[in-house]
């Protein structure tokens, strides 16, 4: 007679705690590998968990994909609000402080993010909606900011922030994959914004 091996049970947590463990794992797996591996079955296979036990909470995958964005998104879009809080007269510094915000972030996290921002790599039309929402929330910090320095109206800021948006992200790839150092990026970028601001 053979001894089976105790299925180590899953500890219990409430309803919120459980949730909040399944989107870290969720970000765990968008950080690893990207968002097209994002749905219920990896999520439950992640989280030593039953499938039905993630639709409890996320009744769909455009409800997984968007609480997962979220997770993401958030540390980053604080840390922006903060800067922009923090230098409430100096737009350059606070872009500069917001630079290092995102430069900080884990490489994985960064990498799903600018999968976000970019819309690379989404293929799924609710990946596509929450890209446009992020994008609105990002120029929602910034635009503001912008027409009071520089005195343009919200067209010529909106473009202005998404510009300067997306080449600091250019520069955080390169300095990502080695091609330039953390200071050549740095330097590279703020001279780009001494010449745009």
């Amino acid at each position: 007679m053979t001894k089976s091996t105790p299925v180590e049970k899953r500890p219990y947590l409430g309803k919120d705690d459980r949730k909040k463990a399944l989107l870290n794992c969720a970000a765990e797996l968008v950080e690893e590998a990207g968002w097209g591996v994002l749905n219920m079955s990896a999520l439950a296979d992640r989280a030593g968990v039953s499938r039905q036990l993630v639709y409890q909470h996320f009744p769909n995958l455009e409800s997984l994909l968007g609480a997962t964005a979220w997770v993401v998104f958030t540390d980053t879009m604080e840390g922006t609000a903060q800067a922009i809080a923090g230098h409430p007269d100096d737009l350059k510094q606070a872009i500069r402080a917001a630079e290092l915000v995102s430069l900080d972030m884990p490489v994985g996290r960064g990498d799903a993010l600018w999968q976000l921002i970019a819309g690379s790599g989404l293929n799924s039309p609710e990946l596509e909606t929450i890209r446009l929402g992020i994008r609105d929330v990002i120029l929602k910090l910034w635009v503001p900011a912008v027409r009071k320095e520089k005195n343009l109206d919200k067209a010529a800021a909106t473009s202005l922030v998404w510009m300067v948006i997306l080449s600091f992200w250019g520069i955080r790839q390169l300095i990502r994959d080695g091609l330039v150092s953390r200071e050549q990026g740095i330097a590279q970028f703020d001279s780009l914004l001494d010449r745009l601001m």
